[in-house]
């Protein structure tokens, strides 16, 4: 074929030549598209997900779990967890694993310390994708619709109901089944070193304070007249300061004949400040008294100022509350999943946390700053 006369078949093809072409162009396609299904799959078994050095330590501790070796003799591979099914998902899945490629290459995983040092970054990563994705890979296997709650364990017989109603997710509760759980302390630290500079740094437009722990505060700028103890993390609202002091201004709640005590809210129990004698006949009733219909008991608002040494205070309430549920996620997540800051009463709380707090590894300080956390996000609070 001359070359003009190819050059008028490329310009202006026939029907042949147009025929030939789809032809061309289509088995092109069928062969790149069964190429790329076959590579993509073929990375989909057990033997391809371990062949790197960085999966020898989660390969081992996965061969320990439910997951790979149990009655029903039902195994769940690497990628039933770690890969959703639907082709979009699917494909972003895979696209994302190429940083398990690049840190196979650099070598950050590939042995056991040093696994172990990126623990956390690498679960955290896992869960906010589970959670992201509602824990889908999880329910290609798991449906709440089709579990048989009754034949369950009491506490899952508890706790699914619940999950179904509320719309939980699978990951919310199920961590730590296939892999070892990792060391949650770190979170704690780093909330703690995130904040730890607020700490006795109040600013000039603070309006609201709290103390880091549990301290004596003063009717007097000097410290000389003892009133009583603040709570770890009670609020506050500032008045001012003077010197290495600050005025601050009490606002709670007393019930009737219970004068030694302040309370954040009327019928609840969560414990702002203690009051001795000076202190109570300082105190001033801020309002009307209220009588909780439940209980008859009858309640009155109140405020008393103060003084509290700035060393002591924040006013990072951000900060603060961040440092207190990552106390709290880091010693209550470890045998169970923590509950959700709104799935008890500000009340209730008080009974479930002290329940548990002598099982955990927190300070008694710490505990203290935790429980006023808890109790101020309960169901019947708005976190103040």
């Amino acid at each position: 074929m001359s070359t003009s006369r190819f050059w008028v078949w490329l310009t202006r093809p026939s029907a042949l030549a147009w025929s030939l072409i789809a032809a061309i162009f289509f088995f092109a396609g069928v062969l790149f598209w069964g190429g790329f299904h076959t590579a993509m799959h073929i990375t989909d078994n057990i033997e391809f997900c371990v062949s790197c050095h960085s999966m020898n330590t989660a390969y081992e501790e996965y061969k320990t779990s439910s997951h790979y070796q149990n009655s029903s003799g039902v195994k769940a591979i690497c990628t039933d967890c770690h890969v959703p099914e639907p082709w979009d998902e699917y494909v972003v899945a895979k696209v994302k694993a190429t940083r398990d490629l690049w840190a196979e290459y650099r070598g950050t995983i590939d042995t056991p310390k040093k696994f172990e040092d990126k623990r956390l970054e690498l679960a955290q990563r896992v869960w906010h994708e589970m959670e992201r994705t509602d824990s889908q890979t999880c329910r290609n296997c798991h449906a709440f619709e089709d579990m048989l709650v009754p034949s369950q364990k009491t506490d899952a017989q508890k706790q699914h109901p619940k999950a179904m109603e509320e719309g939980d997710t699978c990951i919310s509760c199920h961590k730590g089944l296939v892999h070892r759980m990792p060391d949650m302390g770190s979170l704690a630290a780093a909330a703690y070193a995130a904040f730890e500079k607020s700490i006795g740094q109040i600013p000039g437009q603070a309006e609201i304070v709290h103390p880091f722990e549990t301290q004596a505060y003063f009717l007097d700028d000097a410290g000389q007249m003892a009133a009583g103890k603040v709570l770890a993390g009670a609020p506050f609202e500032l008045i001012g300061t003077t010197g290495e002091m600050a005025n601050i201004r009490l606002k709670g709640w007393r019930q009737d004949d219970v004068a030694r005590v302040m309370y954040a809210e009327a019928g609840k129990r969560i414990l702002l400040a203690s009051l001795k004698d000076d202190a109570q006949a300082a105190a001033k009733d801020a309002g009307a008294p209220v009588t909780i219909a439940e209980t008859g008991q009858v309640w009155t608002p109140m405020e008393l100022e103060g003084w509290i040494p700035l060393s002591g205070l924040t006013a990072d309430t951000d900060g603060l509350w961040n440092y207190a549920n990552a106390l709290y996620i880091a010693n209550c997540a470890l045998c169970h999943a923590a509950p959700h800051l709104d799935e008890f009463a500000a009340n209730q709380w008080s009974g479930q946390f002290k329940g548990m707090v002598d099982s955990s590894n927190l300070l008694k300080e710490e505990g203290r700053l935790v429980l006023t956390y808890l109790q101020l996000h309960g169901s019947d609070m708005d976190g103040h």
